[in-house]
């Protein structure tokens, strides 16, 4: 079994190949273009110091979804839209967007191979556990793992292209 020092080496290795995209999704949403790379170095480092502590299965994820809560705690009152003060609900436009990106998903899980397929569904949307997955598939634990890794891999790949 890795011990810590492994894992987090792992992480900053995961880190510093996906920074191009974790700056990309900052610098796209950041509501001001000058604090881009304080969030940027801000998310890394909650994602590192949260790696001394436990295993991140997808540091990039982790990245991108820490550097998502980052920005949108710091917005300003007034870099809200009055319809987001006004209704918690979704826009339509935001219903049409997610139907989009589910759409895009669901081509890129038509054309994964079926094993990594079936994995990442039956844990991402069935919730199974990776023991649970590894035990009724008889492969093993660290192939579910990987299985589910390049499944994200290949969605957040896909969705890169399309922008």
């Amino acid at each position: 079994m890795p011990n810590s020092a492994t894992i987090h080496q792992g992480t900053i290795r995961e880190l510093l190949e996906g920074s191009t995209e974790i700056r990309r999704y900052v610098q796209r949403h950041s509501p001001d273009p000058t604090e881009a790379a304080d969030y940027y170095q801000e998310c890394i480092a909650i994602v590192l110091e949260q790696s001394r502590r436990r295993a991140i299965e997808n540091p990039v994820a982790y990245a991108i979804r820490t550097a998502r809560n980052l920005i949108s705690k710091h917005k300003r009152p007034e870099q809200l839209e009055e319809d987001d003060a006004v209704s918690p609900a979704p826009s339509p436009e935001d219903c049409y967007h997610t139907g989009q990106r589910l759409a895009q998903i669901a081509r890129v899980l038509e054309d994964m191979p079926p094993l990594r397929r079936q994995v990442f569904i039956r844990r991402r949307v069935y919730g199974e556990s990776r023991e649970q997955i590894a035990e009724s598939m008889n492969i093993s634990r660290e192939a579910v793992k990987k299985h589910i890794t390049r499944a994200l891999v290949d969605i957040q790949l896909h969705l890169d292209k399309q922008g």
